[in-house]
């Protein structure tokens, strides 16, 4: 009404704003100007009820203030004072508001999740009920909340690292039990054919229980690297300025992250690390006397189907579905 900057914005019923005083000098009319317990819009002459029992300042105070025109002046204003911040990342000309079309989603509504337009928050998104923002203010009150799920994205990865660390124990033990084997086959390999074959057999064991190793990590692989994806994806969106897709991302990667520090608990073995070892029997020391079995293969650490009983010992075939190889070739990528 006095057609300069907003001051101190309220909201009337048919939802145009002015300032609180442009107002207060409206109700202050004569009654015969504006009718005795109504008021009528500058804008659109709609007729706003003035209730009976209060006072017209009290009537004016207890307008609602406009947030959104009070977010958008301290916005530009903020832009005004330091034009770095207007550097923003380009919204991409297909992220409309669904509900306006052609309006650009620049605002964030708390209380529904969701990004929306300038003109949702006049439609469906009004204050109190909703606390709507702009895309850097909520971004800014939100950046806790990304730290915080950074940093439980990051303790969960050093853990998984000593985790990984139980791996290449499993490898040294691994390799140094082919060492073993390979020493006895060289000792026996003279004596007795049979020898050969049970070294054989060991051998397949090694392999076998290595397959088996690694199966039984291959959830835990997947876990890993799935934490390791959602931690480059946000941090990537962290760093630079695309608010809307960081916004998007978080409850998704919250969700994500619970389930995976669960399934990471599930699947986490006891603190020992799993081993393999070879036993020779003393009976193999006197085997120019008797001749019996040459050993067997164990892993150490976890549960095995390897049965005690080496006499029904068989080879299994490789599962066709080869799993990852290790953690750390997942857990170097963060370097």
């Amino acid at each position: 009404i006095c057609l300069q900057a907003f001051d101190r914005p309220r909201r009337v019923s048919c939802q145009h704003s002015f300032c609180t005083d442009c107002i207060r000098q409206l109700v202050t009319k004569s009654p015969a100007s504006r009718g005795p317990d109504k008021l009528l819009c500058p804008l659109c002459r709609s007729e706003v009820l003035i209730p009976a029992d209060v006072s017209l300042d009290d009537f004016v105070c207890n307008l609602p203030i406009d947030s959104l025109i009070v977010d958008l002046q301290t916005t530009l204003s903020r832009h005004n004072r330091n034009p770095e911040i207007s550097r923003t990342a380009n919204v991409n000309s297909n992220d409309s508001c669904k509900a306006h079309p052609g309006r650009q989603l620049g605002h964030y509504c708390f209380h529904h999740a969701q990004l929306i337009c300038a003109k949702c928050i006049d439609d469906f998104h009004h204050e109190p009920h909703c606390r709507c923002r702009s895309l850097i203010e909520a971004r800014r009150e939100l950046q806790p909340r990304v730290d915080r799920v950074l940093q439980r994205l990051h303790s969960e990865l050093n853990e998984a690292e000593l985790e990984a660390a139980k791996d290449q124990s499993f490898e040294n033990s691994k390799q140094k039990t082919l060492d073993d084997i390979t020493n006895l086959e060289q000792r026996l390999e003279k004596i007795f054919e049979s020898c050969r074959r049970q070294i054989s057999v060991l051998r397949s064991d090694v392999e076998r229980l290595n397959r088996e190793y690694i199966l039984n990590r291959k959830d835990f692989f997947t876990v890993v690297h799935s934490l390791l994806e959602s931690t480059s994806h946000l941090e990537s969106l962290n760093q630079g300025n695309d608010n809307k897709h960081l916004i998007e991302l978080l409850p998704s990667v919250e969700g994500q992250l619970s389930n995976s520090i669960q399934r990471l608990r599930d699947l986490k073995t006891n603190d020992k690390a799993a081993s393999l070892a070879f036993t020779l029997y003393d009976e193999v020391g006197e085997f120019i006397r008797r001749f019996s079995a040459v050993g067997f293969i164990e892993l150490q650490g976890i549960p095995s189907d390897l049965s005690a009983d080496l006499s029904h010992l068989q080879l299994i075939t490789a599962n066709s579905d080869a799993p990852p190889l290790s953690l750390s070739h997942i857990l170097n990528r963060r370097n």
